[in-house]
């Protein structure tokens, strides 16, 4: 079925004010008076295009945000992921991720977890990440395996605060993301929304070590720079609120079918990098994109320069 620009809009506003609120109580009544449609028909629209109710598409990206934590935030006690995760007691949260993940918190954390990975992503973790986690809590002096990250380049940066309009896709990471920048860039550039320097910006909202691959989201946003402009008009505008961010840039950027390559930059920016470097992570990565037009052709390039990792000091 197709539904409308407008349909496509709300929903998104709802999935947005979900990342914003995630550890408060999100009943369904609350949802629907986001989208501005009735319970009834707010449920029944947000299944037909997340793919899931409302309650599950909730309860998912909680259990996934503690899973993300029990493996790369490996000093934050499990009471404490819990609550972070939107539970009001331990023993809610281990029923409810036993029950999901089929493993304890605890046993997720000692490597479990591998065996939950979607399988095109699976090889490439399976020789890192359990050795890590043996060896990061006893042995500091192993924070010196980097062979996929240039120390020399990785910085800390502070990216300013902007608006942005934004689409989003719900399926694998390895395709597909590219269509939707290219749907964007031209909606964007007919309406000269589009300069030399114009951000845009790419937001990984899942793990894919984690996240099933079909549930997997990315979100694509385009700087502006006037919100009042008269062609945004009907237009959902976002804020990205900027910060402090570690920043690696690509000698060569990235294509998108290439996302092992970047989970393993991300995963020497949480296993090795972070741990020593007096700060913790904040949340989403992002990704900076090029987009190019191919001389001659009404073809596009859509490529990652650069990953970065929102952080604060611990």
């Amino acid at each position: 079925m197709n539904y409308s620009n407008e349909q496509h809009r709300l929903i998104n506003r709802v999935i947005t004010y979900i990342d914003e609120n995630i550890h408060e109580p999100l009943p369904l009544e609350r949802l629907a008076k986001v989208s501005t449609y009735s319970p009834f028909h707010f449920q029944r629209l947000f299944k037909e295009i997340i793919g899931e109710t409302p309650a599950s598409y909730v309860k998912r990206l909680r259990l996934e945000n503690a899973a993300h934590l029990l493996i790369y935030e490996q000093h934050l006690p499990i009471t404490q992921i819990a609550q972070i995760s939107g539970y009001s007691s331990l023993s809610a949260f281990t029923y409810s991720f036993t029950s999901y993940y089929e493993t304890s918190p605890k046993s997720w954390r000692e490597g479990a977890y591998l065996q939950k990975f979607p399988r095109e992503y699976y090889e490439s973790k399976k020789s890192k990440q359990v050795r890590i986690n043996q060896e990061a809590s006893t042995d500091t002096s192993q924070y010196n395996e980097f062979k996929w990250l240039d120390l020399s380049k990785v910085r800390v940066a502070e990216l300013s605060p902007c608006l942005t309009v934004n689409r989003y896709r719900i399926g694998t990471y390895t395709k597909g993301i590219p269509c939707v920048w290219e749907e964007l860039y031209r909606w964007s550039n007919t309406r000269n929304l589009i300069g030399k320097n114009t951000m845009m910006i790419g937001v990984p909202r899942s793990n894919p070590y984690i996240t099933p691959p079909e549930r997997s989201r990315y979100d694509c946003r385009i700087v502006i720079e006037d919100p009042e402009s008269p062609v945004l008009e009907g237009e959902e505008i976002y804020q990205f609120s900027g910060g402090k961010y570690v920043l690696y840039p690509f000698e060569q950027p990235i294509d998108y079918h290439d996302r092992n390559t970047l989970i393993e930059c991300y995963s020497e920016l949480y296993s090795y990098w972070l741990p020593i470097s007096g700060y913790k992570y904040l949340g989403n990565p992002i990704e900076l994109v090029a987009i190019n037009e191919k001389d001659g052709t009404l073809a596009l390039s859509c490529m990652i320069q650069a990953i970065a990792l929102a952080i604060e000091p611990k």
